[in-house]
């Protein structure tokens, strides 16, 4: 299954030892294909070091796992320009999922696991209908083999 994991998710996982997030992340990489664009690799690679930073920790180990996840993700080139999100900085999430194909986007931000309950556009539903939006906890509660 292809599957998109977001920023705050794998910040969760790295810098902040959320076990569950840890759980998805994982899982994603053992389980399913993990898609990401150029634009998140740069957006997740920056977000380490700046909150590494402000929390005073080393950015090596979470810039170490990010390593391992880019280097299994596969890349994808969006074209798709989703502009129904309530963040548009999320918007790259769903464009990645939507040229992609992933079935699943994991995060805990709200813009995006409450997507299908807010886009009332026609087109804006017709491009998400296939794609589930799921915490870390949903993810790992439905996907798990264990």
């Amino acid at each position: 299954m292809n599957v998109v994991i977001d920023t705050s998710t794998i910040i969760r996982a790295t810098l902040e030892q959320n076990r569950m997030a840890q759980r998805a992340l994982s899982l994603s990489i053992r389980e399913h294909q993990v898609l990401m664009t150029d634009e998140m690799a740069k957006e997740l690679a920056a977000t380490i070091v700046i909150v590494a930073e402000k929390k005073g920790q080393n950015p090596k180990p979470p810039l170490r796992v990010a390593a391992t996840y880019l280097l299994r993700a596969k890349r994808v080139r969006s074209t798709t320009v989703y502009s129904w999100c309530y963040d548009p900085d999320d918007s790259m999430f769903i464009e990645c999922a939507i040229d992609g194909g992933a079935q699943a986007v994991v995060s805990n931000d709200r813009s995006l696991t409450t997507l299908h309950e807010y886009v009332t556009d026609e087109e804006g539903k017709r491009l998400i209908q296939k794609i589930e939006f799921l915490t870390p906890e949903e993810f790992v509660s439905k996907y798990s083999l264990s």
